[in-house]
């Protein structure tokens, strides 16, 4: 019984010991695959960073995430979101302009996040697309209702054609939950095409190219349309940094416009007039001159025109920047729900 008992504890200790060895045995397979998987040729991981030429202050900031929010129609809109390390004052969501990554809005969210609010970015789309300005497709409703679910005060900030898409959403479901919007030179123009014709030439060619569904036909030279909000008084580093992003990766250069894209977006804005229904306060900024963006101002119940020498607030130089992110974190708390 005692040999009977030895026995078994011995099969015990040899069983603790061969299960040991396996295990050495395997983390040692899994390190050296690691090193096989690092040597030359090897693919490196995907790794966030920031263009060499960038300062610190544009650089992503601390827990930054990346998501895509998928709209109907199946195009997808990349997002990223950051928190404060305290418990939130609330919500921003930035929505950046016409082809403009959303690393281009990393300073201000840094300044937001440190100001105690929770930051996101979405991208208004590509060149290939306007159907983030469909209301149809849920881009604004999905961002706000099924995204960020704001349970605290919610404000907009967007540029050029990011503020259009916001015009456009404030009507959607979920407006409710908008406490306020700062926007900026809303892209309200038809979109101007330089291809030595007419620009009622271009719109009717992008009509029956989407009809014929054609609407994939790039157009030629840079096919990139002009949409009313020129870069004047920005800041000479931030008017540089999408350029730079684009240069650090391939995937964030600009796409050619598609006669598809000019017919969807033409569509798009000319349906793009102010929300009546909108009660939250708005704040128009818009250039001297942007007769299109006072205009959508007068429409609202309660928008605030205000008079500013740049389109681009978020690349103005510092005094300017200031009080726009005044604006920003100025606007009321939510009321309690």
């Amino acid at each position: 019984m005692i040999v009977a008992m030895r026995g078994g504890i011995l099969r015990k200790h040899l069983d603790r010991k061969g299960r040991r060895r396996g295990q050495a045995a395997a983390a040692l397979a899994l390190a050296l695959s690691g090193l096989a998987s690092c040597g030359p040729g090897a693919k490196a991981p995907d790794l966030p960073h920031a263009p060499a030429s960038l300062t610190p202050r544009f650089y992503a900031p601390r827990g930054w995430t990346w998501g895509s929010l998928k709209l109907k129609d199946g195009t997808a809109l990349r997002y990223g979101v950051a928190s404060p390390p305290v418990v939130p004052r609330g919500d921003v969501l930035l929505i950046a302009d016409r082809a403009e990554p959303a690393e281009v809005w990393f300073e201000t969210a840094n300044e937001l996040i440190d100001r105690g609010y929770t930051v996101w970015a979405l991208e208004s789309g590509t060149s290939k697309s306007a159907s983030a300005l469909d209301p149809a497709n849920g881009a604004f409703s999905g961002m706000v209702g099924d995204v960020i679910r704001p349970h605290r005060k919610l404000v907009l900030a967007a540029q050029g054609l990011g503020a259009t898409l916001a015009m456009r959403g404030l009507s959607e479901t979920g407006v409710g939950r908008v406490t306020g919007a700062v926007l900026a030179s809303p892209a309200l123009a038809p979109a101007g095409i330089d291809l030595g014709v007419s620009p009622n030439q271009v719109q009717t060619a992008a009509e029956w190219a989407s009809r014929l569904r054609m609407g994939w036909v790039e157009l030629p030279g840079d096919g990139q349309p002009r949409l009313g909000t020129a870069p004047v008084g920005m800041d000479p580093k931030r008017a540089g940094v999408a350029a730079a992003w684009r240069r650090s990766d391939p995937a964030l250069k600009s796409k050619r416009t598609t006669l598809g894209w000019v017919w969807g977006y033409d569509s798009s804005i000319r349906a793009a007039q102010a929300p009546e229904a909108a009660t939250m306060p708005v704040v128009m900024a818009a250039t001297a001159g942007d007769q299109r963006a006072a205009w959508a101002c007068t429409q609202l119940k309660t928008c605030t025109l205000w008079a500013v020498p740049t389109s681009a607030p978020h690349l103005a130089r510092d005094e300017m920047r200031k009080l726009w992110l005044a604006r920003i974190v100025g606007l009321p708390e939510a009321s309690p729900r």
